[in-house]
């Protein structure tokens, strides 16, 4: 009985079925109109045998819309959702797949506008070589020397500028159809193309690389697949291998050794309408979609640097490293990213930042400066905890130094630095102490009083090890300084010192006795060069007494040292006696 009813209710549905298909191409002929009772009649066209439904007549896109069936139509169709009640033909298309060439469906749309128009002269496609080497060969043979962009009307110069991307995109889609018809044809690229439509994943992606590295210009849409596997959303493992893809293509054919350019930087005003003029606008239009599509990628990769997923997270990362490295394309961008993961919750992300940012430096040691201030715009952001500071310091303290070239100045900045968050530091740490002392004798035995001494004091480690960092990169950066502005640091800055160490309304000294036990010597050291450069004798006199008061509650080995300090002090100053 069961049979009997699965069997029944089949016929039942494909006949629906048919009589949806029928009455759809009828009403695309005109023979049905939208009134119930004007519809059309399908009974001659019914058949007894129960068949598939047959294929459609007409894509979706076309078909007019059906609403004269009857309630039971609606949601008969196995293809039909439940929100599609009426209508079976606006169905919406289907997403394609990530590894598929309709990702790039926008290009092909804007390729298929030009295809009836006449083709203009233009190079051909089977004999580009190095894209970026073949074009600046062109534009030399082109465009004079000394011509520049003389786009004077803004309003006028952006519509001369979308003409010309216009036609650049129109010499695009002629490109890659020449490119179809002569290299596409050979045995190994049309293994290729079949390939991409029906290979593994990894088949595909090896297909797609292929083909973008024999002819980036004119295989556009496998590069946009490429893309669309680290852009979606959706199959993890496919950006894991598509990082991978990318990453090889545009350090080794994609990106020339110098930032890319957008069409309204080109001189497009000089160019003749010959075959050489159509070629160069081809090269330049080329560029600027490179140009949008290397961002994207970065985009991505930023984007997978944040990932939970630990090894995507790791691959990113690194990618950022190699690309930032080998390319000066998207710069700001990439270093920021990289920076960014200084403050990383996992310890081991932070870590990797911190090694591939000395990776970098070790590489290209003249982009100290432009990593020093990024590492400074990072420190001072705000509610930037004191880990992700310590991860920061902790990699300016490293960064080797030099007195030669740019040296001093370099060592000037991370004196600058370093001294500057000493005063965030000395800051909060005044605040603190000030709702500390607010707060005394009310409410003891709170529960979340003692919650939140629990919480500072869990602190007290960090920061100490925080400051001993400071200290450190301080010692470590100041012989390198010249002497000229050796003196002005030790002037401008030691109230920084005074006020860390000296007055008791400004901070609780207590916090910061552990840092003694890191690097005790280097403070000492730090200390005794501000006391013999200070012009103030009160200032260094008073330094002086609040060393000795310290020195009592430390061990035998501290007291030795401030006595030994003072010593050298009194030597070089006679009017402390």
């Amino acid at each position: 009985m069961v049979k009997l009813k699965s069997s029944k209710s089949n016929k039942s549905e494909d006949v629906e079925i048919l009589k949806s298909d029928i009455a759809s191409f009828a009403s695309s002929l005109g023979l049905s109109t939208s009134h119930s009772h004007s519809g059309f009649n399908d009974v001659d066209f019914r058949k007894t045998k129960t068949n598939k439904p047959p294929k459609k007549q007409q894509p979706p896109e076309k078909a007019t819309p059906q609403s004269t069936q009857k309630p039971k139509n609606k949601t008969l169709s196995k293809n039909n959702g439940p929100h599609q009640k009426s209508n079976p033909k606006s169905e919406p298309k289907p997403k394609p797949p990530v590894l598929s060439l309709e990702n790039g469906s926008s290009t092909e749309k804007g390729f298929n506008k030009f295809r009836n128009l006449p083709k203009l002269p233009l190079m051909k496609a089977s004999g580009l070589g190095v894209w970026f080497e073949d074009m600046a060969e062109l534009q030399r043979k082109v465009i004079e020397e000394g011509k520049r962009v003389e786009l004077t009307d803004v309003e006028g110069g952006r519509g001369f500028v979308e003409k010309k991307r216009e036609l650049g995109e129109r010499l695009m889609a002629q490109y890659a159809n020449d490119y179809e018809s002569s290299r596409g044809k050979s045995g190994d690229i049309r293994m290729l193309v079949s390939t991409q439509r029906s290979g593994t994943a990894a088949d595909k992606v090896s297909a797609f690389a292929v083909l973008v590295g024999d002819n980036p210009m004119a295989n556009l849409r496998s590069l946009d697949a490429l893309l669309g596997m680290v852009t979606s959303k959706v199959g993890k493992r496919h950006a894991l291998t598509g990082f991978e893809a990318l990453q090889e293509l545009f350090i080794a054919s994609l990106l020339p050794d110098r930032k890319l350019k957008t069409l309204i930087q080109q001189p497009l005003n000089h160019l003749p309408e010959t075959k050489d003029g159509y070629s160069l606008l081809l090269f330049w239009y080329w560029e600027e979609c490179l140009k949008q599509r290397y961002e994207r990628f970065v985009v991505a990769l930023e984007e997978a640097s944040r990932d939970m997923l630990p090894a995507l997270k790791h691959k990113a990362l690194k990618a950022i490293y190699v690309l930032l490295s080998r390319k000066s394309e998207q710069e700001r961008k990439l270093l920021s990213a990289l920076v960014n993961k200084l403050g990383d919750p996992d310890n081991k992300a932070a870590s990797n930042a911190d090694f591939h940012l000395s990776n970098l430096l070790s590489d290209h040691p003249n982009m100290k400066a432009v990593v020093i201030d990024e590492v400074d715009s990072f420190l001072f952001r705000p509610h930037l905890g004191p880990r992700s500071q310590y991860h920061a310091i902790n990699f300016l303290s490293q960064i080797r130094l030099t007195n030669k070239g740019d040296g001093p100045k370099v060592a000037k900045r991370l004196i600058d630095v370093y001294f500057a968050l000493f005063k965030v530091l000395i800051t909060n740490a005044t605040s603190n102490q000030k709702l500390d002392k607010s707060g005394k004798g009310k409410g003891k035995g709170n529960a979340k009083e003692d919650k939140s001494k629990e919480l500072s004091e869990s602190h007290v480690e960090l920061d100490s090890r925080l400051l001993s960092v400071l200290l450190t990169g301080v010692n470590r950066a100041f012989p390198f300084v010249s002497s000229n502005e050796a003196d002005d640091i030790v002037d401008v800055q030691t109230p920084v010192l005074f006020q860390l160490y000296v007055t008791d309304d400004c901070i609780d000294i207590h916090h910061y006795l552990d840092i003694l036990r890191f690097k005790a010597e280097m403070f000492i050291a730090l200390l005794l060069r501000a006391m013999k450069k200070d012009v103030n004798l009160k200032r260094v006199a008073a330094f002086s007494k609040r060393l000795l008061q310290i020195a009592l509650q430390q061990p035998p080995q501290y007291a030795c040292a401030c006595l030994f300090l003072l010593s050298e002090l009194l030597k070089a100053r006679p009017p402390l006696w």
